[in-house]
């Protein structure tokens, strides 16, 4: 099996709700996003997925909506593993070979996730 890995990047504010800590209150991320895939490359191509294709897909479905939002818009309490979670469900059904997902919402703090066991990403 091999895996590629594309990064991009984001920006967003949210406030946790829930949180009784320093993020209960309105504050933004420069969120960096890792999508990899897996799998064994196609015979014909050599690849698993043409990384232009994978770029044009995750800026459609994830980047457009997520850049420069309120993620409260989205999710009710919009913690770093539900956020993952949701950019998961929203790939996932035309990426059959989506392997993991890392979010990082600061350089040393990130999520990584592999899909869904239960129920959906929203509150």
């Amino acid at each position: 099996m091999t895996k590629i890995s594309m990064d991009f990047a984001f920006c967003a504010a949210h406030h946790l709700p829930r949180s009784t800590g320093r993020c209960k209150s309105t504050h933004g991320h420069n969120y960096k996003l890792r999508v990899t895939l897996a799998g064994h490359p196609d015979p014909a191509t050599g690849m698993i997925m043409d990384f232009y294709e994978l770029q044009e897909l995750v800026e459609d479905r994830v980047i457009s909506v997520l850049d420069h939002s309120s993620l409260n818009d989205l999710l009710e309490n919009p913690t770093a593993e539900l956020i993952a979670a949701w950019i998961w469900d929203r790939l996932a059904k035309d990426l059959p070979q989506l392997y993991e997902l890392g979010l990082w919402e600061v350089s040393d703090c990130f999520v990584t996730y592999r899909g869904r066991t239960e129920g959906p990403a929203a509150s």
